[in-house]
């Protein structure tokens, strides 16, 4: 079940809902509105490989590891 991050068009607020089927509707928690989108969500990865592999972050204006290896970023850990 995953956590989707949706934007109210009628509030102008974004909010994460956990949905259980595709097909349910979404409101939102602040007005109950139903003129809501779903939004890209920024998310980050690990790698599995060696010991020491770098840790990233994708999207923009996202804060951490965007651009270093692990080894030299405290924040990567």
């Amino acid at each position: 079940m995953p956590i989707y991050e949706y934007y109210c068009e009628s509030c102008d607020r974004e909010f994460e809902t956990l949905v259980f089927r595709s097909s349910d509707s979404v409101a939102c928690p602040t007005c109950s509105g139903k003129n809501v989108q779903r939004v890209l969500s920024v998310f980050g990865f690990k790698s599995g490989g060696e010991k020491g592999a770098a840790s990233s972050r994708m999207g923009s204006g996202a804060s951490g590891c965007s651009g270093c290896a692990a080894t030299n970023c405290s924040s990567c850990r």
